[in-house]
Order: C-alpha cells, then sequence, then structure tokens
C-alpha cells in the first residue's frame, strides 16, 4: 500500500489533487487508477473536517494539526514509515506580513524536517512564480535558469522555502521537487476568484494600460496532472518544474475569452467594455503596496492592481521535456470546465 500523505488539502488545489488520486482526469491517462492500492491521508485543521468530510467522505483518512507546529507536523507524519508528501499549504493573501513567513517558510521547515527524522522518501512542494518577481519583456520567460528576484514579501517568503529545499536536497536528506505553479483556477476555486469573472461580465474589471502584457495560466487539472507526473517520474526527484498551459495569454484574451465562453457556450451574454486604467495606476499601487507592506500589513486589492499590467510568464520546455508534461486543457477548455463546475455549485451567477 503506497501512502499518499497531503498538506494543504482544505484549499482549492488540494481538493482538486485528492479528486484526481481518486477518479483520475478524463484527458490524462497517467491519472487513471491512481488509488489503487493507494491511501490518501490528509493533515488539517480540525475546523476544515466538516468541510473535506462532505467532499470524501471515508475514502480518504484524516489528521488534525497546525502547520506551524512542527510537535503536530511529528505527530502527523510518525503515524507513516513510508510515503510521498504533496505539501501544499501556503498562504498568498494574509492580514499581516508575518503570517507569509511563519506560514510558507516555517511550516515548510516543520514538515520537512519532521518526514527526514521519520524518514519519508520524497516531498513535493508547491512554490509559485513570486521569487522571480516580473519578466523584463515579452520575450525572455521565466525558466529554470531564472534569478531570483523576489516580488515583495510573499515572493520573499517563497523564495526563502526554496532555498531551505535546495539545501535539503544537496545535503540528500530527503528527495524532493519543486513544482512552480502560475495563476491558476479551477473548481473549488475562492470567492475571490469567483469575483473575477464576475466582473468581467459585469465589464466592471479594471484592464490597467494596453492589456497586452503577458500572463502564464492554469487549470487546476493541468496543475494536478504536473503534480502527479512529479510524484510518478523519479527522474523529478532533484529538480524544479515550471507548471502552465502551453503559452501565456494577454490580459486582454483572458478577458475576451471569459465573454466568448460565457456567451457561447452558456449563452450568458457579457457587457463588453472594461474599466479603463493608465499604467501609473499599476505603478502607484506599486509603490502603495510597499508602503503598506512595510508596516507589518497586508492589502490584497492593491497588491492584485500592482500586477495587472506587468508581464509574468514562463517556459514549461523542461517539464514536457523531463517529465512528459502535455497540457491539453488551454484557456477555453480550462473556462468551460470551471464554468461547468460553477453553474453546478449555483456559482454562475452573472
Amino acid at each position: 500500500m503506497k501512502n499518499v500523505l497531503i498538506t494543504g488539502s482544505s484549499g482549492w488545489l488540494g481538493v482538486n489533487l485528492i479528486n484526481t488520486f481518486l477518479k483520475g482526469i478524463d484527458l490524462y491517462p497517467e491519472t487513471h487508477n491512481l488509488s489503487e492500492n493507494t491511501s490518501i491521508n490528509v493533515f488539517i485543521p480540525r475546523s476544515e473536517y466538516e468541510k473535506i468530510f462532505s467532499l470524501f467522505g471515508d475514502k480518504i483518512k484524516y489528521y488534525y494539526g497546525d502547520i506551524t507546529k512542527k510537535e503536530d507536523c511529528k505527530n502527523f507524519l510518525s503515524n507513516f514509515k513510508d510515503g510521498t508528501i504533496f505539501h501544499l499549504v501556503g498562504i498568498i493573501h494574509p492580514k499581516r506580513i508575518s503570517d507569509l513567513y511563519k506560514i510558507n517558510l516555517q511550516g515548510t521547515k516543520n514538515i520537512c524536517e519532521s518526514a527526514i527524522d521519520i524518514g519519508l522518501e520524497k516531498i513535493i512542494v508547491l512554490s509559485s512564480n513570486s521569487p522571480f518577481g516580473l519578466n523584463k519583456d515579452q520575450v525572455s520567460p521565466f525558466d529554470h535558469n531564472s534569478s531570483y528576484k523576489p516580488y515583495f514579501n510573499y515572493g520573499r517568503s517563497k523564495m526563502l522555502m526554496e532555498k531551505f529545499i535546495k539545501e535539503i536536497e544537496e545535503k540528500k536528506l530527503i528527495n524532493t521537487v519543486l513544482v512552480r505553479a502560475m495563476w491558476f483556477y479551477g473548481p473549488y476555486q475562492p470567492d475571490r476568484q469567483n469575483l473575477f469573472f464576475q466582473m468581467i461580465n459585469k465589464g466592471k474589471v479594471p484592464l490597467v494600460g494596453s492589456g497586452n502584457n503577458l500572463r502564464s495560466m492554469s487549470n487546476t487539472e493541468n496543475l494536478s496532472y504536473g503534480l502527479i507526473l512529479a510524484y510518478l517520474k523519479e527522474e523529478a526527484n532533484g529538480n524544479s518544474y515550471w507548471i502552465a498551459d502551453k503559452r501565456p495569454y494577454s490580459q486582454l484574451e483572458i478577458i475576451n475569452t471569459v465573454r466568448s465562453v460565457l456567451l457561447n457556450e452558456f449563452s450568458i451574454e457579457s457587457i463588453n467594455k472594461n474599466i479603463k486604467l493608465p499604467g501609473i495606476f499599476s505603478d502607484i499601487a506599486y509603490i502603495t503596496d510597499m508602503i503598506i507592506q512595510k508596516t507589518g500589513f497586508y492589502n490584497s486589492k492593491i497588491h492584485v492592481l500592482s500586477e495587472l499590467s506587468k508581464n509574468i510568464f514562463c517556459s514549461i520546455k523542461k517539464t514536457e521535456e523531463n517529465l512528459g508534461y502535455n497540457p491539453k486543457i488551454d484557456l477555453k477548455i480550462g473556462l468551460k470546465r470551471n464554468f461547468d463546475w460553477m453553474k453546478f455549485e449555483n456559482k454562475l451567477k452573472f
């Protein structure tokens, strides 16, 4: 029996990864039949139990604790003599800046050090683009040779996390894989993501600058597929991989595709206008964000506005070549599948 251990399983990516293990993803044969001879074990705050149990019942096993408490991490992992950990816990939009380091950095150290002490063999750690900041132009994507240039404190917390992972890998203490996720969306997404699509539909989404800036994106199914490949492929050990769709999209293309899918697939008409703002608004938001964060606090709306006119995209060439990653869900297909879920959950209220 193989043990799969998941932190952050109450988040939307965690829920999608559990679904991938239990049901597979129709377009990706590599994800089929994963549940055979596999025990799925989740580490969650006790307050999240009812939410997760309502989705999965007794198909998975539940363990309770706080990722920021090392003793809780040890107690969880001490139940297993072997297994692979998917470490998905992370916080993006905190109330206080200190929470970024407490959860993203110290939480990762707690789970990794506990896994090493117990002798577990592999941990797959979710990272992001933020340790690398912004692309310098539209022809230089992030890749495995990119240098760190963290975007504010979230990026710095993830950079320090990555450096810690590389350190324990170099010491051969445990097999590690870093998976760098770009902007992702999909079933079980939080309300802030639903709101973004609603704003596009209502003609209230801000378009900062020309809208030609490039963004890499991924449906959660593509991201779960990438995580599974990192789990299945031994050659993934000791490496880092960018996960996204085959190509980036311009901000304007993202907005127009949302409206097109809503109309053509769901007969939902959108107001075809945007709140156009000059690029300087993003620059002002950047400075404001920096000032607020220096006080130890965080404002998610200002932070997001600071990024809206920026290029943030990656190359998945190494992931394709090393892992055989071949994303079949592009933006149009991904949005259709996402809106199908929103409709089923009665969240497609435009």
